[in-house]
């Protein structure tokens, strides 16, 4: 515990950080559903019942794609993690309480987009069942990202590449999910790709969710499934490979 609280406190020393996963989402709903107006969309849900899960969606990745590999490439540049085993200190227990770190402000970024949503423009709250529901598939999607944003830091290494690298892949997620236009108005050939991105589900499809009409959404849990199987072997092979060098 006292690692993870060091590494929560650390978080909120990075500014680039806590933009992209608390401010920048509120921004961009404040700027959506101010300029288009919270209109009624039927069944008693307001435009702000979607857009809320686009938001939380651009808060989700920037953490995943973009902060987490930045810190772990700097931690395995500046071979931090070694220096700390010399001082007794387990190297093992400080990547996880980093790795929970940021799966913590994961749920803050969630929530603060719920409570702005809901406090600013009278964001609708399903029940628990289904709000638990939502939360876990989010979180689970959210994983999943943090293997791929592992991978991006073992493969690239260099911390000044890893910038710009994840701000290109954080915008082709964010076109390819409908995050700057309705995603039924996307040409047909960039919604084929979004169907084969997790996170497309969890900025549109969770709607059903959010709105009680489905518990979970099944295409959803079996691409992130197949994806975390096919990514995680990936970066088991790549440790072993990087071991294997640094004993020879």
């Amino acid at each position: 515990m006292g690692y993870l609280w060091t590494s929560i406190k650390l978080q909120f020393r990075i500014p680039i950080s806590i933009f992209f996963s608390l401010l920048f989402p509120l921004i961009m709903m404040f700027a959506m559903v101010t300029s288009y107006g919270n209109f009624d969309i039927g069944g008693g849900y307001q435009f702000v019942d979607k857009y809320f899960l686009i938001s939380t969606g651009m808060g989700m990745l920037p953490i995943a794609l973009i902060s987490f590999p930045i810190w772990l490439g700097e931690s395995i540049q500046s071979k931090s993690y070694k220096r700390l085993e010399y001082f007794g200190i387990s190297s093992q227990k400080i990547i996880f309480s980093d790795v929970c770190s940021y799966i913590l402000l994961t749920v803050l970024s969630i929530f603060v987009n719920i409570l702005f949503g809901y406090f600013v423009y009278g964001l609708h709250i399903s029940s628990v069942q289904y709000f638990i529901a939502y939360i876990l598939q989010c979180l689970y999607c959210n994983l999943v990202l943090l293997i791929f944003g592992a991978l991006l830091a073992l493969i690239i290494k260099n911390t000044r590449i890893l910038m710009p690298a994840g701000m290109c892949l954080l915008f082709m997620f964010y076109i390819f999910t409908g995050a700057f236009s309705a995603f039924s108005e996307l040409p047909k050939s960039f919604q084929t790709i979004g169907d084969f991105l997790p996170m497309k589900y969890i900025m549109n499809d969770l709607f059903n969710v959010w709105t009680q009409k489905e518990l979970f959404i099944s295409q959803f849990l079996l691409l992130n499934t197949f994806y975390g199987i096919i990514l995680a072997a990936i970066l088991i092979l790549v440790l072993l490979r990087q071991m294997v060098k640094s004993k020879s």
